[in-house]
């Protein structure tokens, strides 16, 4: 999703309120500003459930990157930094609800992911 900035007619990517090229400040509509938000927030998802959340949010490169041991820490990261704006970038969402609807799905599986860890080792850890 990109915008066009006022000033220098440059194309500026969505989730930016300033043109990289001439640094003018753009003017976004209320529906465009809650869209930025949401793009530049944190994946939870991804950082409860790396793999399973690239899968979800068809991410592949992160995917296969984060099953490198140490790599995977930095996939980790950077997806949770930036897997959102990458997931709609690159994912080919046809439209931005059902973007919005799976990423808030795959954060519900991560946090639901990690809760069924936490209650596997209480289970093994009490018996």
């Amino acid at each position: 999703m990109r915008s066009t900035c006022t000033n220098c007619k440059a194309e500026v990517e969505a989730w930016n309120e300033q043109c990289g090229g001439c640094g003018f400040t753009l003017v976004l509509e209320p529906d465009e500003k809650r869209r930025a938000k949401f793009l530049r927030g944190p994946a939870l998802g991804a950082l409860l459930f790396t793999q399973g959340w690239t899968l979800g949010a068809r991410v592949y490169f992160w995917f296969l990157i984060s099953l490198i041991p140490v790599v995977g820490i930095a996939a980790l990261l950077l997806n949770v930094i930036f897997g959102r704006r990458w997931s709609w970038k690159y994912g080919g969402w046809g439209d931005w609800e059902s973007f919005v609807k799976r990423m808030r799905l795959m954060d519900a599986i991560g946090v639901g992911w990690i809760v069924l860890l936490g209650c596997v080792y209480l289970y093994f850890r009490l018996h």
